[in-house]
């Protein structure tokens, strides 16, 4: 009988010890769980917003040329900019002095977070010292733009493009940053790298086309599309939410009709006060230059 008694009890004990050691598996498991789903949840990309994005001069926020990430969900900023630029020629004989007046108004809009449309306007006046009937000439460009927005890992990334008409004979009058704002696609990334100051990267292609070029007595020369490429740097530093510093470097290859590749090198800078409904902004152009451009402009949101 007490065999019997014994031998169950061992049975009992045996039937009871894989149950116990299922059961400490199960509370084993469920810290795990949710350890991996505190490592999901800290690796969702966490979106930065940027206060103080005013708009750049082909009219999509940014700085002063390079486009910024945008995830404002909607709200439309109407925007103007003017300049007045002064630079020489030499032409066969003498030295021209050129001034040219130029606007800009802008206008773009959100139609998500992640998608911006834009619409541009650009007049100019070109004229010459002494005059030159060639030289002396106003011009309107209408431009249409889009821009995405997404995080990339840890940073930031928007892309898009900018497309204005432009005849040969256009291109040909045009400056190279007009062509580089009204002419491009690109890409842009951001970092976020103190709590006040924000990096960027971009790569831009601007484009032209075939063109045949008359400079008089008969003598004419025929260019074949030339794609312009620019690669910049930005920083960002935002003062609050009521000031915002910024500066870009940009190199790059671009047109010239007597040389087949050049290289330039610019600087651009420029503050913003304001808040995101309304700010005023004063941005230096070309500052490493003989004869920098100052562009005074200002922002309006809905």
């Amino acid at each position: 009988m007490k065999s019997k008694v014994t031998k169950i009890a061992l049975l009992l004990a045996l039937l009871w010890l894989p149950a116990t050691r299922a059961d400490s598996q199960v509370l084993e498991v469920v810290p795990e769980v949710g350890r991996r789903a505190d490592i999901i949840e800290e690796a969702v990309p966490t979106i930065e917003m940027n206060n103080m994005l005013g708009t750049t001069m082909a009219g999509t926020s940014g700085l002063v040329a390079i486009p910024a990430p945008d995830y404002a969900e909607r709200g439309v900023h109407i925007s103007y900019k003017g300049n007045i630029s002064k630079s020489s020629i030499f032409v066969p004989g003498t030295n021209v002095d050129l001034e040219k007046d130029e606007e800009f108004i802008g206008i773009r809009g959100k139609v998500n977070q992640h998608l911006e449309v834009s619409a541009g306007h650009l007049s100019y006046d070109r004229t010459s010292n002494p005059v030159m009937t060639g030289l002396n000439f106003s011009k309107d460009h209408y431009s249409f733009g889009m821009k995405y927005s997404t995080p990339f890992e840890d940073k930031q990334m928007c892309m898009g493009f900018t497309f204005t008409p432009m005849s040969a004979e256009e291109l040909n009058l045009a400056d190279i940053e007009q062509i580089e704002n009204l002419r491009n696609i690109y890409l842009t990334v951001s970092e976020k790298i103190t709590d006040n100051f924000t990096g960027y990267m971009n790569l831009t292609s601007a484009f032209t086309k075939k063109q045949e070029i008359d400079f008089g007595n008969g003598i004419t020369r025929k260019m074949d599309r030339k794609d312009i490429f620019i690669g910049a740097l930005g920083l960002d530093y935002q003062l609050g939410s009521y000031a915002s510093f910024f500066g870009e470097c940009r190199f790059g290859n671009y047109r010239d009709i007597f040389i087949d590749e050049s290289v330039r090198y610019r600087v651009h800078a420029g503050m913003r006060f304001g808040s995101d409904a309304f700010q005023l902004e004063v941005m230096g152009l070309n500052l490493t230059e003989e004869e920098p451009v100052l562009v005074f402009g200002g922002n309006i949101g809905f």
